[in-house]
Parts: structure tokens; sequence; C-alpha cells
């Protein structure tokens, strides 16, 4: 079966409308898929992921000044790979995220140590924070499967702080919960505060709905289901749209009414291509158990709290 692809699209764009230029009906058919792609939440759009959790490391000591981002270990062997982890020393402490690798011995941290200055102090690295692939818009579902149970994704950090404050609850996780942007990758990437913090070698699989991508990026091509009809007629209708460079220069294919015409085809085309996907993967209806609390609270949480 032959698919619609971009420059197939925007070439018979010029067709119809001569008058335009390439680059041009390159961007309305671009356009067109992102308002295409954003009509709903399309089986097309949904993949599989999983956040990998490493076993804390612990060996040996750290000195950490207050006010410096330098952290110096003594017999510790730091790696390239534990930069984005985070670094814990003492629960009266905040969690710092590793910023560089630059020795065995010595690594800096995102912020300052806001902390008093200490020496020979335990620690721990591991990853509290896990970030989300680039092409993340939301989740759908993500499950611990060792457990039989499913995380809920819809707790925020101020509830966190309520629950636990200090973060001292650790094993397996229930919550997956916003935190903030990274700060290691370009451009920086949603970051989900897995609760309670796991410090064992651990797979959580999630899936989740992606971002469109852009048609101008390289490699992207049309998905199988996004026909080439619907973002053809988006596209003519934008065509008809725009009265053309300028007065010396307009647009033959120019009609209000034209595109009118166009925009009722796309609509038509799209609520049938929606209809066609509910039936892959029903998004228009949910549901949802509903559970006395989104977490189940361990022993530490209840000797320190009153439930009524």
């Amino acid at each position: 079966m032959a698919l619609s692809n971009y420059d197939g699209l925007a070439r018979a764009v010029l067709l119809r409308c001569p008058g335009t230029s390439y680059l041009l009906a390159r961007q309305w058919i671009s356009f067109a898929f992102r308002q295409l792609a954003e009509k709903r939440a399309w089986s097309w759009l949904i993949r599989e992921g999983q956040f990998l959790f490493p076993a804390a490391y612990t060996t040996g000591t750290a000195a950490v000044t207050n006010n410096s981002i330098t952290v110096t270990g003594t017999l510790t062997v730091w790696t390239a790979a534990m930069v984005g982890r985070q670094f814990r020393a003492g629960a009266n402490n905040p969690i710092y995220t590793i910023a560089t690798r630059v020795s065995d011995t010595e690594i800096t941290l995102d912020r300052v140590w806001g902390g008093a200055t200490l020496t020979g102090q335990t620690y721990e690295i591991y990853r509290a924070y896990q970030t989300v692939p680039s092409d993340f818009h939301s989740f759908l579902t993500a499950v611990d499967q060792a457990q039989a149970w499913q995380l809920t994704t819809n707790v925020g950090q101020d509830e966190l702080d309520l629950i636990d404050p200090q973060r001292t609850d650790s094993g397996q996780p229930w919550v997956l919960s916003f935190h903030d942007y990274d700060t290691v990758t370009s451009p920086p990437l949603p970051r989900y505060e897995a609760w309670p913090h796991v410090k064992s070698q651990y797979v959580i699989p999630f899936l989740y709905e992606i971002r469109p991508t852009d048609l101008e990026d390289t490699g992207a091509v049309l998905p199988r289901y996004a026909r080439g009809d619907m973002l053809l007629e988006m596209a003519l209708a934008e065509c008809a749209r725009w009265p053309g460079p300028d007065t010396a220069r307009k647009n033959p294919y120019f009609n209000l009414g034209l595109a009118d015409r166009h925009e009722r085809r796309a609509q038509q085309m799209i609520a049938e291509a929606q209809r066609q996907d509910e039936e892959v993967f029903m998004s228009n209806v949910r549901y949802q158990s509903m559970l006395a609390l989104p977490f189940a609270p361990s022993d530490a949480w209840r000797q320190t709290h009153e439930v009524y």
C-alpha cells in the first residue's frame, strides 16, 4: 500500500495552486499535520517506555562544603553514568542532582550545597527522579509488574510533601509525581519523582502519548493512519485563504468560499478518522476505579501521621 509522504503532499498543493512556493506548501502540510495530531489522543501516538533504576551507590564517604557545588569522595569510584542521578547525605539535607563527574573522587552538583560543611559523611547516589523520553507528552499508565500494581501519576509534589516531606520512604514505588525540568538534557525534559524512592535495581514499564513529530525533522514520516487526503484538504484551505505575496502577484486560488469548502471536507474526514481510531483505541470513555488513597502508606508514615 502506497502511503502519502510530506514531499508528495506539498507537490500536490503546488499542482492545484501553482502561484504559491514549494516551501510555503510544505509549511501548510506541516501545520495541517500538527493540527490533526492534536485533535485527540490518536492510537498512533501511543508508545511504550521504561524507567530503569540502578542500585544505590554508597561506597566510601563524601565531603561537602557549604555554598559549594563540589563534592569530594574518599574511597569512591564515581562514574560518568552517575551524572543526572541524585546525591544525598542525610535526611535533613535536600536532594541534589549530579551535574558533572570530574574524577573517581570528585563530582559537582546542580546547586550549591546548602547544609553545613561535612567530612567523612555517608551518602547515597541513586535515581530519585526519572527523565521522560524526548517525545513525551503524557502518561497513559505505569505499572510495577513485580508487585502487580499500577502507579498513580496524578499526585503533585505538594501532596508528597504532606506525606513524606523528608523523602525517607524507600522501596517499591506507588507514585510518579511531576517534579521539574531536568538540568542535563538540552532542551530540558520533564522529570518525575518515583515515590517511595527506589534504591535497588528495578524497572517500571509505562505507556505514554508522544508529542507528534515535526515533519521538518530529518527522517520524519507521516504515520500510516494520518491520511494524506485530510492533510491536503487542510493545506488547500490555507492556500485558498492566502491572497498572495503582494498586490502585484495575487494568488489565483484565493477564495474564502473555496477555503470554507476545503475546511468542511477536511472536518468530515477527520470525524471519520476519529471514529475509526476509536475502534482501535477507545479514548473518549474511561473507567477508573476509585481508591481511598493514591498510595500505600508505609509503617513509617502511619507512625507519624494521624489517620482520621
